[in-house]
């Protein structure tokens, strides 16, 4: 368990600092990005309802896999099954993350900028820990 929480820490940590990176990169403008693009706001409205959609589903999709782990499901199994949704929950921030930090990027609209660090926010209820994977695995184990 501790391999794979391990995998899935050298996960968090490389999207967040990828994505903190170019951000900076982005509001520090050494790339030379201008206001390369005009966004819509019809392209702005869907930005935010997509972030503000996506992030809690991806929150809640993962609490309902993990919810659906069969009773006396094997130790392996149950991490594969922890790990895979983890991964989909954290792949879902990232995306929503970079479509932000890109779409800041090339129209340096100050809105995709506070959606970004929204993202960002979420990451704090990402983080892989191993008392999570430990209970779960515990109780998909306990068969009354």
């Amino acid at each position: 368990m501790t391999g794979t929480i391990k995998v899935l820490n050298r996960h968090y940590y490389i999207g967040i600092v990828v994505l903190a990176v170019f951000f900076l990169l982005v509001i520090l403008k050494p790339m030379g990005f201008g206001s390369l693009v005009r966004v819509t706001m019809t392209a702005e409205m869907y930005a935010i309802g997509i972030t503000l959609l996506a992030i809690p589903v991806a929150l809640k999709l993962f609490a309902e896999k993990i919810k659906k782990i069969p009773k006396g499901t094997g130790k392996n199994s149950t991490v594969k099954r922890y790990k895979n949704s983890w991964l989909l929950r954290m792949y879902i921030v990232n995306a929503v993350t970079a479509g932000n930090v890109f779409l800041f990027a090339f129209s340096q609209n100050r809105n995709f900028m506070w959606l970004a660090l929204i993202s960002f926010l979420v990451y704090m209820f990402c983080k892989p820990s191993c008392q999570e994977l430990e209970t779960i695995v515990r109780k998909s184990e306990d068969v009354k």
